[in-house]
């Protein structure tokens, strides 16, 4: 099979940039009457069908860049790459380490920024596409060899690999590299950031670190550890926007909150923040609680304006019955509905079509247990 970087397979997807998957027998049948080895035109829609993926990633910049699927998925979103980028600008950083730069995303960031970027791949065709995607960028290098030997750099950026050919690899030391030789090098160097797993277990994270939890348009996208940063803490960094600071060891489990009655608002707390374990600190300066233990929908009878809250006013509390549901949404003639859900072992999906809501009207349901029972509540969107 012939390298994404081969002449052939550029010439052949610059040709045919636009990609289409109910076109792709008949085009690549085409191409192969045209001359075309199957090989050749196999490697160069599937680069053109990656392109069109990474359009929600990188937007237009998709179609200059070339990718594997596994790099693809890993990669770091523009927003977090840059965000990446400035802390360690903040921290006076001049050169860098990358460890593992896959297709080169947090690369291209670190190289926009000034940055003298020494990358290093273990895998020889993401080494050969991050040369490629970085080629305008003489302050960036990509090397086939073990980034974790022989740092010399101000810096150290790591993103282990942490898939495998069942899917997620959920323990740290499986990861490629495992998190603790990481670590080991990372502490060689002033400034470090490890991009780990969102779901990670506290007490698998350093407990000298500084710990961000990242989203975006209220995506939960990614976790850093960073080395090097100042007091250990673990923060919700909402980009862009804003960020909460939870001060202390990031091992120590989040604090948990009473839970009260159902006030007049219900909040949905940002995810970053739900994993930084800020619900605490939401609810100390807001007069805010749990609607049931565990629970990370919260309540008061405050209208609240945050970016770490999506607020919604409660309609009405309906009885979780399917049957009288439908009744309920059928009498306000709700025909379209949202559906969110917390604590219930319920499909949004499943339940909507068996309500088989008909109606001009649409409204949200938010289905959770509350303290004495399991409801559905009838709530209105308030926008901030």
């Amino acid at each position: 099979m012939p390298s994404p970087t081969d002449r052939r397979v550029l010439s052949l997807l610059e040709s045919h940039p636009q990609y289409r998957e109910d076109d792709v027998f008949a085009l690549s049948t085409k191409l192969r009457g045209d001359g075309f080895e199957p090989d050749v035109v196999s490697e160069a829609l599937t680069q053109a069908r990656l392109r069109q993926k990474a359009e929600s990633k990188f937007g237009e910049r998709a179609h200059t860049m070339l990718f594997t699927s596994d790099g693809l998925e890993q990669a770091s979103r523009p927003d977090a790459a840059k965000h990446h980028a400035e802390q360690f600008l903040s921290a006076g950083v001049q050169s860098i380490r990358e460890v593992g730069c896959g297709i080169g995303a947090d690369t291209l960031a670190f190289a926009q920024a000034g940055l003298t970027v020494h990358a290093r791949e273990l895998e020889e065709d993401r080494a050969q596409i991050a040369r490629y995607n970085l080629v305008a960028f003489p302050n960036a290098s990509v090397e086939l060899a073990d980034g974790l030997l022989d740092v010399t750099e101000d810096a150290l950026w790591a993103d282990p690999a942490r898939r495998g050919p069942k899917g997620r690899i959920n323990n740290p030391e499986e990861w490629g590299p495992p998190l603790s030789r990481v670590l080991e090098a990372a502490r060689r160097t002033r400034i470090a950031g490890i991009k780990v797993a969102p779901g990670i277990d506290y007490g698998q994270l350093p407990n000298d670190a500084t710990v961000e939890w990242l989203s975006s348009g209220g995506d939960l996208i990614e976790a850093i550890i960073w080395l090097g940063l100042g007091q250990p803490s673990r923060r919700a960094v909402l980009l862009g926007e804003a960020e909460l600071i939870i001060e202390g060891d990031p091992t120590t489990p989040a604090e948990m909150v009473e839970p009260q009655e159902l006030g007049t608002f219900i909040y949905e707390p940002d995810p970053a923040v739900i994993r930084a374990g800020g619900i605490a600190q939401l609810c100390t300066q807001f007069n805010l609680a749990p609607v049931a233990p565990g629970i990370a929908y919260l309540t008061g009878n405050s209208r609240i304006d945050s970016p770490f809250l999506t607020a919604f006013e409660v309609i009405d509390v309906l009885p979780l019955q399917e049957k009288k549901l439908a009744r309920e949404l059928s009498n306000r003639h709700i025909g379209t509905v949202e559906i969110k859900k917390r604590g219930l072992e319920i499909s949004p999906e499943t339940l909507r079509k068996r309500l088989k809501l008909k109606g001009t009207e649409s409204a949200t349901l938010i289905l959770t247990p509350l303290l004495r029972s399991r409801n559905a509540l009838l709530v209105s969107r308030i926008q901030p």
